[in-house]
């Protein structure tokens, strides 16, 4: 098991509290319990589904299960192999850059708008391709930096539980909305190529009081499920239940609220592709980071996320079910996953992508 790096800059266990104060207003989310849904209890599940249908976000508590104690435990020791990746001289990072029209490898800070005026982003991904960490290394599609190759398998339990734990949910909404869990289940299998990744993201310490500096700009995810664990605030939501998806700036009135980070629980929300296989009945979130509020802003923001995306060559069409409204997208045309997901991000203003 990977131990901690001495000299890392991730030091959770220094991080001061979410600052309780009115300047920094926080969005109320449902807390739903990965053991109770694991129990199939049903007013778990009635909860998570209206949840997921009006805001699209949640927070997951964790304890108690095999899948959830891998998650929350394994998140730290991620979180510490990032800081090994992000601490690599700049010229090493960016011989990873991504490829092919995949979204896996390094993105620079500045490589994405942050806005419709062109304003560069503030933060470094690095983007390790599930597909890549569940085989053996002969098998891998690209070259990895030796950090990402020493945590090799930690990446892959960690990509198998996150997965996992996406599809269980899955699996319940298909359940509440007459879909069959195999018409969900059949696009998102862990070994076929998709865009499924362990996202590492490293947002810099505040630069001055003032904010936002914007680390990630305004969007919603592009895959099915995103399950996203931090230890510092800066992740927002959109006040208003934004339901068009569509770059940087949402589409209702509201205002920015602060998600603050609750221990013991992954943050889980929807993305485009659910809102696109349900025709509109989901929800996909909108929302932002900026440097963390407070004594936080003094620290640099790391978080671990892990994308269930469809399947690369799977059609992307709203799915059958008795709780979906009829839609005019059924059969065998359209446009395929890989492609979809890369029109997404390209929407966003991503200038480091791969052709």
């Amino acid at each position: 098991m990977p131990h901690k790096e001495e000299n890392s800059e991730f030091t959770p266990e220094q991080f001061p509290p979410f600052p309780e104060d009115k300047d920094f207003p926080t969005v109320e989310l449902q807390t739903i319990s990965l053991k109770k849904l694991e129990e199939n209890d049903e007013a778990e599940k009635d909860r998570a589904f209206e949840a997921f249908k009006t805001r699209g976000f949640v927070y997951l508590e964790l304890a108690g299960t095999e899948k959830g104690d891998t998650i929350l435990h394994g998140a730290d020791d991620v979180a510490r192999s990032a800081a090994q990746i992000f601490g690599l001289p700049t010229d090493e990072k960016l011989k990873y850059k991504p490829v092919n029209k995949e979204l896996f490898g390094y993105k620079m800070v500045g490589a994405t708008n942050a806005d419709k005026a062109g304003t560069p982003d503030t933060a470094e991904f690095f983007n390790v391709s599930k597909n890549d960490m569940i085989v053996e290394d002969s098998e891998m599609l690209r070259s990895w930096p030796a950090p990402v190759l020493e945590h090799k398998p930690l990446y892959a339990k960690y990509s198998k539980a996150a997965h996992s734990t996406g599809l269980m949910i899955m699996d319940m909404l298909a359940d509440k909305l007459g879909i069959d869990r195999e018409d969900i289940r059949k696009r998102h299998l862990l070994e076929d190529l998709a865009g499924d990744h362990i996202r590492m993201t490293r947002g810099p310490p505040r630069k001055s009081a003032e904010m936002p500096e914007i680390q990630t700009p305004s969007h919603t995810d592009f895959g099915t499920i995103t399950i996203l664990m931090n230890w510092l605030g800066g992740l927002q939501v959109w006040s208003e239940s934004s339901r068009k998806t569509g770059p940087l700036e949402p589409d209702v009135p509201g205002e920015w609220l602060w998600v603050k980070p609750k221990r013991g629980c992954a943050i889980v929300n929807l993305g485009d592709a659910a809102v696109k296989y349900t025709n509109g009945v989901l929800c996909s979130g909108r929302h932002r980071v900026i440097p963390s509020p407070g004594e936080q802003g003094k620290w640099p923001r790391y978080s671990i996320v892990y994308f269930v995306r469809p399947a690369d060559k799977t059609i992307m069409q709203t799915l059958k079910g008795s709780g979906v409204p009829p839609a005019d997208d059924y059969g065998e045309k359209g446009v395929e996953a890989k492609e979809w997901i890369y029109q997404q991000a390209m929407g966003l203003g991503s200038k480091h992508l791969g052709k």
